[in-house]
């Protein structure tokens, strides 16, 4: 093969490469999104951060979650917004990863979870349309 055909194939190999593995930025969404419409793309992923305070029992948690578009990364996660006070509270971040094509709804519920038959205290809900 010469060099004229092999270098632009390892160029055009090594920039498609490069592109695949950079990381997109996260859509970052906080409470002032619910009830938006957000656009993504697969392999992007969409991080919620919403006020609680988990000493009194509530978390958020995803409601119905569409596992074919939405995959939970880990757990929710709280930070407390003052750490030196005991049942302070602070903000839940949950992270989900885009896996394929569509359009859906992200429902997450502010309850506690050994409730039942209870109204959540809170809810958010963005529809995420995937391309």
């Amino acid at each position: 093969m010469s060099r004229k055909i092999l270098f632009p194939s390892i160029l055009a190999f090594v920039l498609f490469m490069v592109s695949a593995c950079t990381p997109t930025k996260p859509v970052n969404l906080t409470a002032a999104d619910k009830g938006s419409h957000v656009n993504v793309k697969v392999g992007d992923q969409i991080v919620v951060t919403l006020d609680g305070n988990p000493s009194t029992g509530y978390t958020w948690e995803a409601q119905g979650l569409d596992t074919t578009i939405f995959e939970q990364v880990g757990a929710a996660t709280f930070v407390s917004s003052n750490p030196g006070l005991v049942g302070a509270g602070g903000s839940f971040t949950l992270t989900f990863k885009v896996v394929k094509t569509g359009t859906a709804a992200l429902n997450l519920v502010y309850h506690r979870p050994w409730e039942t038959g209870v109204n959540p205290l809170d809810t958010f809900a963005v529809t995420v349309t995937v391309k």
